[in-house]
């Protein structure tokens, strides 16, 4: 058979995913000619889609021996590499790869896997918005880029990055969550609500959901819903920021008994708490008045005697001494 017939077969095996029978054709075709470049890529391709990684190195490497400066090739060995475990030759090829092209995707998309996966962030980061500027339609790198961008607090960017995940895929929960608790990073509650909306349609059940949503509508100054989300997030289980939310729902209608009952449900399971703790003490000076407070805190000391925040609660909490009258002269 001659050699292009047989690149053609194989190609169109390739495409179906015959893997074994696509290098089948391209080893016949090398024993015609054991330099030709077309069937040592693709032979190199079909035993990285058999994930016979040795053996796609064997004929990647005799590709690039012929053509170093194929970028698209030498992202494809990092990958190689990468599945073998070989991280340093990985990082290496893909470098290889961005030196000769700089906007190489498969290599930006690759360093930015690779450092994510070993959790440097920040280097995952700048890969993957190269690889966004050249093109923003990629949905899981926005997704990710997006959520990074939220871990630092830098929310702008997440809401540029979730904004243009929903112009991919407007229901896409990820991109739903995101757009919704980064418009809560900066403060844009009301904008928030209808990704918050559509998230709770989409997954009911998800706590981190409720109580992040509960957050924005109290913040909105709707206390009924707000309270309704804590409630159903604690109908599933303990959670201390539902009830946090539960005990500020409470404070702000001016219910104090209620929201400390709710602290004292998370000084229960978390007696060491000092957070908890100053909570009670506010919330028990805006009932009881600063002296009860002040007792409160100094019982919490007795049990806590090195923490530098109860004391200096304690301080601020000391009941005036009343001055004594002026003796007569």
């Amino acid at each position: 058979m001659k050699l292009a017939t047989l690149m053609k077969h194989g190609d169109c095996r390739r495409k179906s995913k015959d893997f074994q029978g696509a290098l089948t054709h391209y080893l016949q075709a090398l024993e015609q000619n054991p330099e030709h470049c077309g069937a040592l890529l693709a032979a190199g391709d079909a035993c990285r889609g058999l994930k016979d990684y040795p053996e796609a190195l064997r004929h990647l490497n005799r590709y690039l021996a012929l053509q170093p400066q194929d970028a698209a090739a030498l992202a494809r060995v990092a990958d190689v590499y990468k599945k073998l475990g070989e991280r340093d030759q990985a990082v290496e090829h893909y470098l290889k790869a961005l030196a000769v092209a700089p906007n190489q995707r498969f290599a930006l998309m690759g360093l930015g896997d690779l450092y994510y996966k070993e959790q440097q962030f920040e280097e995952a980061l700048a890969y993957w918005e190269r690889l966004l500027d050249l093109d923003p339609t990629i949905l899981h790198v926005l997704t990710m880029v997006g959520h990074l961008h939220r871990k630092r607090h830098a929310f702008e960017k997440a809401v540029l990055r979730f904004s243009q995940a929903l112009v991919v895929a407007p229901h896409n929960p990820y991109a739903l969550f995101g757009m919704a608790d980064a418009l809560r990073g900066v403060g844009e509650f009301e904008r928030a609500v209808p990704y918050w909306n559509e998230i709770l349609l989409l997954d009911p059940g998800n706590k981190q959901v409720l109580v992040r949503a509960g957050d924005c509508f109290f913040r909105l100054g709707d206390l009924g819903r707000a309270e309704s989300l804590f409630r159903l997030t604690l109908e599933k289980g303990y959670d201390k920021p539902a009830l946090f939310g539960l005990a500020k729902v409470h404070r702000q209608r001016g219910e104090v008994a209620e929201a400390i009952a709710v602290y004292e449900r998370v000084l229960d399971r978390h007696p060491d708490d000092v957070r908890t703790m100053l909570l009670i003490g506010e919330a028990i000076a805006e009932e009881q008045g600063a002296q009860k407070a002040h007792a409160f805190i100094v019982s919490k000391q007795a049990l806590l005697p090195s923490s530098k925040e109860l004391e200096m609660a304690a301080a601020r909490l000391v009941p005036p001494v009343a001055s004594e009258p002026a003796g007569e002269g």
